[in-house]
């Protein structure tokens, strides 16, 4: 049997930076950072910025819709329905462009509803059970997200929400991928969404001591630099359209780019922090190529996970010049959460959105506040604005609490 191929033919995305793919890409490549203050809820007490989205409302979402929906929610329609969009489907439930049977959705969410648990805790303590709204659980449980993206498109094929922390929607991607290769879909809308931003789970990730505390806001994170201090909790979402080569051929559908390569592991050794030896992730990152057949001198850029750790970003270094040698001096390194913040579930699938834009452009955003180098991270770091990069192929690699790796390989489509 012919090996079948994965292509991208949509994208999309909301985030702190931009609630489109052309507003993210924007500000990516100007190095406009979209951290900020925090403003979503009481503050007290917690002295670290945030990566909110704002001033988002998805277009083709009526009040009655959004009232039943988390906020989670509605980052994952609106990324869903701009991937979709733009791979040429139109919103006509039962009328989509293949077997809806044959069309499926990976949507990873992890924490849910968070603001709805919130609401309906205090309206149980208030006023007990009859208070809490019938909409709470639907609202609430963290496959709403990839559910309510199958029933506005009459998706009904494989669907549930992967989740393995911050690397959720990186596995997504690479599970959809292999979905349609052993010919289970023809189709599949592939990411992550995440509203994480309350006082309860911020507080948690503050006692953990892994966020930044930096001030100016825009400056707090520092992913691979000498200074940095922790990451910044952020959210949003970003959806991505996979289909069989020949399916989006006989179509007219327009190709993006290709999935090539997707590896996965766990390192097996701690809750919160990763294997020192990074041998997880160098396993999952040698697989992703292998799979794609592409050498570690043809991949022309990566897109790190770069939190800006400490422990993180030293392992990642590692495992790049244990995978890639002496051709890591010739690839260079960008991590947009400098900008974007860190998305948990969704952070995978943004990156990707980034990486096909870079294999459709030739163009790498910055790392902005890179400005001293560490020497346990001997990166070619993007530090100086946008890069123009002949990036034939990518690597994104995320790496989740519990010891979950995934890495991706996109290839720049040439059509052939």
């Amino acid at each position: 049997m012919t090996e079948r191929r994965v292509v991208i033919t949509g994208l999309g995305a909301v985030s702190c930076a931009g609630n489109s793919v052309p507003a993210l890409w924007e500000n990516l490549l100007a190095g406009r950072s979209g951290i900020g203050k925090i403003t979503l809820f009481d503050g007290s007490g917690l002295a670290c910025p945030l990566g909110e989205v704002r001033d988002f409302f998805p277009e083709d979402v009526t009040p009655r819709e959004a009232r039943r929906m988390a906020r989670n929610t509605l980052f994952a329609v609106g990324a869903a329905d701009e991937a979709m969009t733009g791979a040429g489907l139109e919103r006509t439930a039962g009328k989509i462009c293949c077997d809806p049977f044959r069309f499926g959705v990976l949507f990873s969410n992890g924490a849910g509803g968070v603001e709805v648990y919130d609401q309906n805790a205090e309206i149980l303590a208030r006023r007990g059970p009859d208070g809490v709204s019938p909409f709470f659980v639907p609202k609430y449980i963290a496959n709403t997200a990839c559910s309510t993206a199958a029933i506005r498109w009459g998706l009904r094929g494989p669907n549930f929400d992967p989740v393995s922390a911050c690397a959720s929607s990186a596995h997504a991607i690479g599970e959809a991928a292999w979905m349609i290769r052993r010919n289970d879909a023809d189709m599949m809308l592939a990411g992550g969404a995440e509203a994480c931003l309350n006082r309860l789970l911020t507080g948690g990730f503050y006692a953990l001591t892994a966020l930044s505390c930096g001030s100016p806001p825009e400056k707090a994170c520092r992913p691979f630099d000498l200074h940095r201090d922790g990451f910044v909790l952020a959210e949003g979402a970003a959806a991505l359209v996979l289909e069989e080569l020949e399916h989006a051929r006989s179509r007219g559908a327009a190709i993006l780019a290709e999935v090539a390569g997707y590896g996965a592991s766990c390192d097996a050794t701690h809750l919160t922090a990763p294997d020192p030896t990074g041998e997880g992730i160098i396993r999952a990152i040698r697989r992703a190529l292998e799979m794609a057949d592409v050498a570690p001198s043809g991949i022309g850029a990566i897109y790190a996970h770069g939190t800006g750790t400490k422990a993180n970003d030293r392992v990642e270094a590692r495992a790049f010049g244990s995978v890639f040698g002496k051709a890591l001096e010739n690839i260079k390194v960008c991590a947009v959460k400098s900008m974007i913040g860190h998305a948990l579930s969704a952070s995978g699938a943004l990156a990707a959105v980034a990486a096909v834009r870079t294999l459709c452009t030739g163009l790498l955003p910055p790392t902005i506040n890179h400005t001293a180098c560490d020497p346990e991270c001997p990166l070619d770091v993007n530090a100086d604005g946008p890069a123009r990069v002949d990036a034939g192929a990518v690597l994104i690699d995320a790496m989740g609490f519990g010891g979950h790796n995934a890495a991706l390989v996109l290839k720049r489509w040439e059509g052939k």
